[in-house]
């Protein structure tokens, strides 16, 4: 529909076009000073609808009230970027000023929205849609985060006790694209996990993530922006735990078997599954929330806090560690080929990612060490020259999750060395050739060198693992040791693998048994999951407490 405008020098222009955005923008006749000029009538308009007992407005009221809100609509939307950039900051500011207190009054207990979750046509509604335009440029955008526009949105979709399926896809498309112009905008704005942090301390991340599911069809900027939250690990693993409100409204939505095909629910399964993995370190000691360490040059690895502590970090790449000086200086002319400098903020994602291979490999060991067993008997290939490939990528958005997430997880162990020898037989998809050939040419070179490096410091206590993390930004690879908490026995060594695979085929538990404790709880999960009967102890213990809490008289084989 046609915006026409007459403008002081007699021509007529249509807003609703981009030569008609542009030419109003730049009026040679004078300033831009439309919002300014305008808003205080329609102030009072708006102050004489409230005075009225049922705060109806007139056909004409309606009129006067629209014609503002869609010509900053229409201004945001048809304009270019760089001359709606030329409107001057305080017009933005003023318009910006009465959106929010018409928001407070709507949000007023007794008011049309708090009462009916729904928005009166043409005035209201143009309103908060002209919101969604203006949030794609840098100037509102800036502005919203600087008034505290967010913590005033909260308080707005907090005041209907349900709020119908338009508005609330409205008020979610103008939080994503407010959090999308962080990316196009980075010099103007905030970052993208500072406006995140903005959002959550404001409550407005929690409506977004309720109202996100409201409506049935989901925008891609709305998914867009949840693939950036996705990336924010430091934001999730202090405010998406249950007990975190963003939290709570995950699990809630998790909960409700009518959303389980809803797009934004599969977004919600990777954050619930991430802060799962976190919240699963408790059992570490104290001082060691990020996993255990050991020495990149000597292999080194105590559980002692003394050694942990005493490690030293690399302080350009901050992802290798040293149990001395002198390995480290030694390591040099190894490392110094993959040392990349990070930043800060990209060291704790980098953290984040380390740790969610630990933790799945502490979680799935036995499905891992079955699925080692069955290849190594299958091509005759040792353990040392065998790698676990895991993918924390959810790459078809299809809501089944990223494949070692789902239940049961999906990994891959192949021989290690077609990953970077030859013509690299194993080399998974999605390393990029099929997607970006330009990136996939620039970046193999180095991750077949680390690969190779990494491959030949192994020790026979590692596993070699290809991750590709959950934000899809460059590859991991790790050399994972894990050791028995009972024994201190090396989880991975070949003597282990030797001693799973007489257990599998043989039944003989004997060798595990002697490298984990025969008591150990280790010892019962391997035999429960690897086929075998419980030992003589177990049935001992399981009959001596039907003797002492049941009164049954079984005798225990250290009687007969």
């Amino acid at each position: 529909m046609p915006i026409n405008i007459t403008l002081p020098n007699g021509r007529t222009v249509d807003a609703e076009t981009k030569q008609g955005a542009n030419y109003f923008i730049q009026d040679p006749s004078g300033p831009f000073e439309f919002f300014s000029q305008n808003l205080e009538h329609v102030q009072q308009v708006c102050d004489r609808v409230h005075r009225r007992r049922n705060k109806t407005p007139t056909p004409q009221e309606i009129n006067e009230i629209s014609l503002v809100y869609a010509m900053a609509h229409a201004l945001a939307e048809n304009a270019d970027e760089d001359v709606f950039a030329k409107i001057p900051e305080e017009e933005i500011r003023c318009y910006m000023e009465h959106v929010l207190f018409q928001m407070g009054r709507m949000s007023e207990d007794n008011s049309n929205w708090a009462r009916t979750g729904n928005l009166r046509k043409y005035h209201e509604d143009m309103m908060l849609e002209g919101l969604i335009g203006l949030f794609r440029h840098s100037a509102p955008t800036k502005l919203a985060f600087e008034m505290d526009f967010f913590e005033a949105l909260r308080k707005f979709a907090s005041a209907p006790s349900s709020i119908a399926a338009d508005p609330a896809e409205t008020i979610t498309m103008i939080v994503a694209n407010a959090v999308i112009s962080t990316l196009v905008f980075k010099e103007e704005l905030p970052t993208t996990a500072k406006a995140f942090a903005k959002l959550e301390s404001s409550g407005m991340l929690e409506q977004f993530i309720r109202l996100s599911v409201v409506n049935p069809v989901t925008s891609p900027g709305v998914l867009k922006c949840y693939d950036q939250l996705n990336a924010c690990t430091s934001l999730i693993q202090k405010k998406f735990t249950d007990d975190q409100p963003c939290g709570k409204a995950c699990k809630e939505i998790l909960g409700r078997s009518s959303l389980h095909l809803h797009p934004v629910v599969s977004e919600l399964r990777k954050i619930s599954s991430f802060t799962s993995f976190i919240e699963q370190r408790a059992d570490l000691p104290k001082g060691m929330k990020d996993g255990y360490k050991h020495c990149r040059k000597c292999n080194k690895l105590e559980h002692s806090l003394e050694f942990q502590r005493g490690l030293q970090k690399c302080s350009r790449c901050k992802s290798a560690w040293y149990c001395s000086r002198e390995c480290q200086v030694s390591d040099w002319k190894a490392h110094k080929q993959y040392c990349k400098p990070v930043s800060s903020s990209d060291s704790k994602v980098l953290l984040f990612n380390e740790q969610t291979v630990y933790k799945f490999i502490e979680k799935n060991y036995i499905s891992i060490l079955k699925e080692i067993v069955k290849v190594s008997n299958e091509t005759g290939i040792r353990k040392g020259d065998l790698l676990l490939e895991l993918d924390f990528f959810d790459s078809h958005k299809n809501g089944t999750g990223a494949p070692a997430l789902q239940t049961p997880p999906q990994f891959k162990i192949a021989d290690s060395k077609g990953y970077f020898e030859g013509s690299r037989p194993n080399e998974p998809d999605w390393f990029y050739k099929s997607i970006d050939r330009k990136c996939y040419e620039g970046n193999i070179p180095m991750y077949v060198k680390i690969m190779k490096d990494t491959y030949d410091r192994l020790t026979d206590f590692h596993l070699l693992v290809l991750v590709r993390p959950p934000n899809n930004v460059g590859l991991g690879v790790y050399r994972v040791q894990l050791q028995s908490p009972t024994t201190m026995n090396h989880m991975f060594s070949q003597e282990t693998i030797d001693a799973a695979t007489k257990a599998i085929q043989h039944e003989d538990f004997g060798p595990l048994s002697a490298l984990f404790g025969e008591s150990s709880d280790e010892t019962r999960r391997l035999r429960l999951h690897l086929g075998g009967l419980p030992s003589e102890a177990d049935i001992d213990r399981v009959r001596a407490l039907l003797n002492q809490n049941f009164g049954a008289s079984f005798r225990l084989s250290t009687d007969l």
